[in-house]
């Protein structure tokens, strides 16, 4: 298993105050590539996880945001001379108060829920407990911690980092990504526990106990929320689809002329007509079926 950095996308590694869904406005921000090569040099695998609530505003479409990314990749491949310097993009394209219904709900992706973390891990057998996460904001330093990772804020901003509570603070990405190398061998801390030291050391390790027994109880809680909502979406995509639809008319049409056939028994031209029609419209409609079900 090997350890990642996981990174937030907007005013992380690229430029946007605002909702983007145009891949000529992508500009990366100043040494993120060189820190990107310098993390990856060093073993770590590279992981975005960016909330993507454009779509269910409306905004843009999910092709947008596949396009934003790939040109994410190409300007940092470029950049520093690798091919897939960043591993994979994950995004949520829901939020609560969306205007496309289809995208208008909570979602266990969207963060500071560590969803898109978890699935990460899972899909590619990371090691969370060395690993990472970057952002500028207090929900990336959330989902960070609920996934018992550690975390690094970029921010200038005061009250920001009042409010983050990150296990470490950064200027811009180029000193996260030093922050990251330099702390990677640490033995990881949360900061409860680390203040918790100072004062009893009987006490701490009961606090350390019970903080990473509620962690793992947290992780576990994502994990199933993310499996029910997984199956829940396959689930609806399985209700119905319009080659369904023709299939399940194609077999009413098939049992109809069956039943003229029967009654034309006396006749044998028409009988083997209406036969043949209802034959016919039978393996279509398994056709269909086939086509729905590839």
């Amino acid at each position: 298993m090997q350890p990642a950095v996981f990174l937030d996308r907007d005013n992380t590694l690229i430029a946007n105050d605002g909702d983007l869904g145009d891949a000529s406005l992508v500009r990366l921000l100043d040494g993120v590539p060189a820190a990107l090569k310098s993390l990856r040099d060093a073993g770590f695998r590279l992981v975005v996880v960016t909330n993507q609530g454009g779509v269910a505003r409306g905004r843009y479409g999910e092709a947008d945001v596949d396009a934003v990314h790939r040109r994410i990749a190409e300007l940092v491949d470029a950049a520093t001379g690798m091919e897939r310097t960043i591993d994979r993009f994950y995004y949520c394209p829901f939020h609560p108060e969306g205007v496309v219904a289809e995208y208008t709900r909570e979602h266990p992706w969207r963060k500071p829920q560590p969803g898109m973390i978890v699935q990460a891990a899972a899909d590619m057998q990371l090691d969370l407990a060395k690993s990472f996460l970057i952002g500028d904001a207090p929900r990336d330093v959330e989902a960070g911690r609920r996934a018992g990772i550690r975390t690094v804020l970029i921010t200038r901003d005061a009250d920001r980092i009042a409010r983050a509570h990150a296990d470490f603070v950064a200027a811009d990405f180029a000193e996260s990504a030093s922050i990251v190398l330099h702390q990677r061998h640490e033995v990881f801390v949360p900061q409860e526990i680390a203040r918790t030291e100072s004062r009893h050391t009987a006490a701490t390790r009961r606090v350390r106990l019970r903080t990473r027994d509620e962690g793992a109880e947290r992780i576990r809680k994502a994990v199933l929320e993310l499996t029910d909502e997984l199956r829940s979406d396959r689930n609806r995509r399985r209700e119905s689809t319009p080659l369904r639809f023709v299939a399940t008319a194609l077999v009413l049409v098939s049992l109809l002329t069956a039943t003229f056939a029967f009654l034309n028994l006396a006749d044998l031209l028409s009988f083997a007509r209406w036969g043949s029609a209802a034959v016919l419209a039978l393996l279509l409609s398994i056709v269909a079926l086939l086509v729905d079900r590839r």
